[in-house]
């Protein structure tokens, strides 16, 4: 446990071999089985992974389908690592752990970050390659000594997201307009396709055209480009109908109260993508088109798919039934076409790298690593989970730990009060820059189907959003020093609540 003074599992891990992707098997370690042996490596490449194919925006697509690359055994090598150094904001001088220790934690995290990114992405819900992610994990887990179960579950519903992005002007001008965010300016929003939606994207200059009826097209030349109204007076049918026989091919409108997001029903499949924006963001480009500024951006719609999914549950420490238990998550899955670097790659990695250092550990609970599967689709993996759980496993949950967008930005947390109180306990100890944030207004994570049940949970996440649930979240925008300070006090918090039982 953290004290004063270092606690022996903060050791220097150096990596030594890679674990290959093998038949995915539901087993336990074996009671000879060797729980120090460094098994995360994210240097070398498994057999049968798939790797990211970049999709170019350009005219629109009817229908991308994720495909099964053909694996490669370069990218992640080529990839250095960085040097993380003790600046104040990280490790204090007063800090328990020195820059050498800070630096192995946040590098091996940033690493196998990188390998997850560029070798095992995309891991799209309900598909092979979530899981070939669910396979990586078990064999993961199963090495460092974990009991490792899979928990199946059936993705029933067909959904779609999207997003818009403004892209820098035909002229080399940057783009025209941004968004406010909590974490600051963004060029790009989230984009809520109407339903039945058109899947793809597609790139174009933006023109406004009032709520859509005739009248309002007088003047306005929409072909080829993408039409912004008001919602309102019309359908969202007519409203499609009348920007797609005028030749547009995307209608985005946005909404007439501030609400963040509104769904719409239309009766057919559109011609067009179409689909709705918050009022606030609406009314930007609005302003910024009646203002004559040229408006150029790309509109991006991806299913979510249905299927087959599942939920890698690992065990520590659970030789007696009603031990408390301390569950730490973070899901796998990626939305379509994203490298998911960030999102949630990240969340994978730190959780890795924190079930390593722990292997060896006695503690007073039972640890159980779940990596949840089909997040992004509507926590659908998280959902199952919690939703599966008797009153009685329920009770004996100390905590739920999530991890998900660790690696851009600022680091902070949200959650129950005396899990927060100990997470930024010991960020203070261990010199870790860590916010108390709020929960977020747009979105949600995998700790809501716990809280739900009552579990008290905290969230840890990185403050740059910009990039998540799109083909941008590549691993230029992942930095080590959030996913360091992520493992560095998931591991501190591990030691608090054992301190809390043993007193």
């Amino acid at each position: 446990m953290i004290r004063t003074s270092l606690h022996p599992r903060l050791r220097l891990l150096f990596v030594t071999g890679f674990i290959a992707i093998t038949a995915l098997t539901i087993t336990a370690c074996s009671s000879d089985a060797d729980p120090t042996a460094t098994r995360i490596v994210p240097t070398q490449v498994p057999t049968a992974v798939p790797t990211t194919s970049p999709i170019a925006p350009t005219a629109a697509v009817d229908t991308p389908v994720p495909t099964t690359p053909v694996p490669t055994a370069t990218a992640a090598a080529a990839v250095a690592s960085p040097t993380v150094t003790a600046t104040p904001g990280l490790v204090r001088e007063t800090s328990l752990v020195d820059a050498d220790e800070f630096e192995s934690l946040s590098s091996r995290a940033y690493d196998l970050t990188i390998m997850l990114a560029n070798e095992m992405s995309p891991r799209q819900s309900a598909t092979e390659e979530e899981l070939r992610g669910a396979m990586f994990l078990s064999n993961e887990m199963t090495g460092l000594g974990y009991m490792v179960e899979i928990q199946d579950f059936e993705v029933t519903e067909t959904t779609s997201s999207g997003s818009l992005e403004v892209l820098p002007g035909s002229d080399g001008s940057g783009p025209s307009v941004s968004f406010s965010r909590r974490d600051g300016d963004s060029h790009r929003i989230f984009f809520l396709p109407f339903e039945p939606f058109k899947i793809g994207q597609t790139q174009g200059e933006m023109v406004f055209a009032g709520l859509g009826d005739d009248d309002d097209f007088e003047g306005v030349d929409v072909n080829g480009k993408i039409v912004v109204m008001e919602r309102g007076t019309l359908s969202f049918e007519d409203k499609e109908t009348n920007a797609a026989d005028r030749g547009a091919i995307g209608l985005v409108v946005f909404n007439n109260e501030p609400r963040f997001y509104f769904g719409g029903i239309l009766a057919e499949e559109p011609e067009i993508f179409a689909g709705g924006i918050p009022q606030a963001d609406g009314r930007k480009l609005r302003d910024a088109l009646d203002d004559g500024n040229e408006v150029i951006a790309e509109l991006l719609v991806y299913p979510t798919g249905n299927g087959p999914s599942r939920n890698v549950i690992a065990e520590l420490n659970n030789e007696i039934a009603d031990d408390p238990v301390v569950v730490i998550g973070a899901h796998y899955d990626t939305t379509p076409w994203s490298p998911g670097a960030n999102d949630n790659g990240s969340g994978m990695a730190a959780a890795l790298i924190v079930a390593e250092e722990l292997a060896d550990d006695e503690l007073p609970f039972d640890l159980r690593f779940v990596f949840f599967g089909s997040e992004e689709t509507g926590l659908h993996g998280s959902n199952h989970y919690a939703g599966e759980l008797l009153q009685t496993e329920v009770d004996r949950i100390l905590a739920m730990v999530n991890l998900d967008v660790v690696a851009t930005g600022e680091l902070e947390v949200f959650g129950d009060e005396t899990l927060t109180g100990y997470a930024n306990s010991v960020a203070e100890e261990y010199g870790v820059d860590l916010a108390l944030g709020e929960p977020f207004e747009w979105g949600a994570s995998d700790y809501v189907g716990f809280d739900e049940r009552g579990v008290p949970f905290i969230m840890f996440f990185a403050d740059e959003l910009d990039y998540i649930n799109h083909p941008s979240d590549t691993v230029e925008h992942v930095d080590a020093e959030p996913l360091g300070g992520t493992v560095l006090t998931v591991l501190g918090l591990v030691d608090r609540l054992a301190d809390s039982i043993e007193e």
